[in-house]
């Protein structure tokens, strides 16, 4: 006797539950350490970015492994769910680090490449997470949706090398998340139709 299946629809939910409840305890998380704004924007950062591209990987496993391919439509949940973790990442750096000062602002972003590489990645996900429904590919017709939401990979680019931008010593896992973007091209380039 085998394990109830469970429908795809009960696994998107559970699976935004998990999320949420990830964001929530790294929140948690972060009101314990030494430095809570430092701490809560690293942690949506840095789990937005590895969520992005796990949706980037659903792709390429699907054609793999079947389990992937069962689950494909999920894709869309996780990617709009590092949506949501980079607005939470920019919101803390607008509210908690710069307390609405536009002009403080203003002047970080012109002296640091990486803060305007990550506003632009904010900017291009903007219209995908938007139009991650539905009634958005009916409206565009799949090809133009398609062809969209392609600026997925030069997004989730432009957030790899802000998070390696903004690494004083840690630079592993910035690079690891390139080599996974440079193959995922690369697949790309392969399978291109």
């Amino acid at each position: 006797m085998g394990l109830p299946r469970i429908s795809i629809t009960t696994r998107k939910h559970l699976l935004n539950i998990g999320l949420c409840l990830v964001l929530i305890w790294g929140m948690f998380d972060a009101i314990k350490g030494p430095d809570l704004v430092s701490d809560l924007r690293d942690f949506t950062g840095r789990y937005g970015a590895y969520l992005l591209l796990i949706s980037l990987l659903f792709t390429p496993l699907s054609q793999r492994f079947n389990w992937v391919k069962r689950n494909l439509s999920m894709r869309r949940n996780i990617g709009v769910w590092g949506f949501i973790y980079a607005t939470m990442h920019l919101l803390i750096w607008i509210t908690l680090e710069f307390y609405y000062d536009w002009q403080l602002m203003l002047d970080e972003i012109a002296g640091n490449l990486f803060i305007l590489l990550g506003i632009l990645a904010f900017i291009l996900l903007t219209p995908l997470a938007i139009t991650s429904n539905h009634r958005a590919v009916k409206y565009f017709g799949y090809r133009k949706w398609q062809l969209l939401h392609t600026l997925t990979y030069v997004a989730v680019a432009a957030v790899i090398v802000h998070h390696f931008m903004a690494q004083k010593t840690a630079m592993f896992e910035p690079l690891f998340m390139g080599s996974i973007l440079v193959l995922l091209l690369f697949w790309r380039y392969r399978h291109a139709r």
